[in-house]
């Protein structure tokens, strides 16, 4: 792109100016991954949950949004928030373990849950806020029909992408 340069990237948009030499302004789109991504970002701000924020996105193969959903608390129940603490922060109980111990349903879970199966098969979901998928996540993940998974920790890290099927075989070698 010799005689080009980035006069606005516009952090909430979907796209970007480029200008080249002679003032003639080119367009440039964001991708369909960083744009899922940014909304489950957006999803993330609503997790009532004092030790992280995750938000999800169930995108069909149109790139249609088929449901969204954050960790927090179900419905009606009192979140670590409203009480002040967090009894897996209390008690030094390492993420990823002990999930009997947590009173929220994971972002994952949530989206699938308002989603329905149906409208799950086909799908990719997108997380932001965790670079890894509980056990748990990947077990519904696979029963819900969803084919691909992004994920992005925060704004500095790289997007990772995990398959179905390497799920699947993940699962297969569970002792």
């Amino acid at each position: 792109m010799t005689g080009f340069f980035v006069t606005n990237i516009l952090l909430r948009c979907n796209y970007f100016h480029i200008i080249n030499s002679k003032g003639s302004i080119k367009m440039g789109i964001k991708s369909w991954n960083d744009y899922f991504l940014d909304m489950a970002k957006t999803c993330s701000s609503r997790s009532n949950c004092l030790r992280a924020q995750v938000g999800a996105i169930i995108v069909g193969q149109d790139k249609k949004i088929k449901a969204t959903g954050y960790n927090g608390t179900p419905s009606g129940v009192e979140s670590c928030y409203e009480r002040g603490e967090c009894y897996r922060i209390k008690n030094n109980i390492p993420s990823g373990t002990c999930y009997e111990t947590c009173r929220s349903i994971h972002a994952e879970q949530n989206a699938i849950i308002q989603a329905g199966q149906d409208r799950c098969i086909g799908a990719t979901m997108y997380i932001y806020g965790h670079n890894f998928i509980c056990i748990l996540c990947k077990r519904f993940i696979v029963q819900a029909g969803i084919i691909d998974v992004y994920l992005k920790k925060d704004d500095d890290a790289p997007v990772l992408h995990v398959s179905v099927d390497d799920i699947k075989r993940e699962l297969e070698d569970t002792k």
